[in-house]
């Protein structure tokens, strides 16, 4: 598996707030309407969850040679902003998506940028987030040694996996809730 086309799934459109706020609600009622018909999703989201904490203690390594030193920052504010699948992988780990604020402009630093870096735990970040690497931090990474840099692909392919296999279960879910919807 390679990842999951996120495009099959809704937009959040980040131009339109109250939009944006009905669908993260209605995602929030689905998983809490249907915990049963998503344990599989859950069980799914368990993986991605270990991937993901293997792949920020490597990331977290190579940042912290990095980002003190860099003049630009790359985390803006339409980069801290999450799509559908993002909030689906939040909602299938139990966790609570933060507070966004679609107000701030997109240009700015991402609003939970703080003065050590991001202030929410990785997991709760949008996947791009975990995935973007500007060219001083993958310089770190390229010029390390080999090993790590073998060690580094191999992570991501394997949470590019798991995140796959988790928002496909969940579109499955998703789209046959749906469809049950429609013949009502």
């Amino acid at each position: 598996m390679i990842g999951f086309d996120t495009t099959k799934l809704p937009k959040l459109d980040i131009n339109n707030p109250d939009g944006f706020t009905q669908i993260l609600d209605r995602l929030k009622r689905f998983f809490a309407d249907n915990k049963d018909k998503l344990l599989p999703v859950t069980l799914a989201a368990q993986n991605y969850s270990q991937k993901m904490e293997q792949v920020s203690s490597f990331i977290e390594a190579y940042t912290q040679k990095t980002c003190p030193y860099c003049g630009t920052v790359c985390c803006a504010q339409k980069h801290g902003l999450p799509e559908f699948g993002d909030v689906a992988a939040f909602l299938s780990l139990g966790h609570t998506p933060p507070y966004y604020d679609l107000h701030l402009p997109l240009s700015g630093a991402c609003q939970f940028m703080g003065p050590r870096g991001c202030t929410i735990e990785r997991i709760i970040r949008p996947y791009r987030c975990t995935w973007y690497f500007c060219d001083p931090l993958l310089t770190q990474i390229e010029i390390g040694p080999t090993a790590h840099y073998n060690q580094f692909i191999k992570l991501v392919q394997q949470l590019a996996d798991a995140r796959g296999q988790m928002l496909t279960l969940f579109y499955e879910i998703w789209t046959a809730n749906l469809t049950i919807m429609d013949e009502r």
